[in-house]
């Protein structure tokens, strides 16, 4: 079983439209960026950042190490 790969159309190609993202094999993908007709479309999510909070002041006091 072939993979499939997404590509972005640079040109009209057998009834897509410039600009329209397809997914085909991995040959006939890179038969259409080798020949200039599309590109690798590789849709990334962002990355969520974590709203990390901190820990109260008395507890990071209570655990901070104590210096003599």
């Amino acid at each position: 079983m072939s993979s499939q790969e997404r590509v972005r159309l640079s040109n009209d190609w057998r009834g897509y439209q410039k600009g329209e993202a397809i997914m085909v094999n991995k040959i006939v993908a890179r038969a259409l960026v080798e020949q200039g007709i599309g590109v690798y479309d590789n849709p990334k999510k962002p990355k969520k950042m974590k709203n990390i909070k901190g820990a109260p002041k008395d507890k990071m006091l209570k655990s901070a190490p104590v210096q003599k």
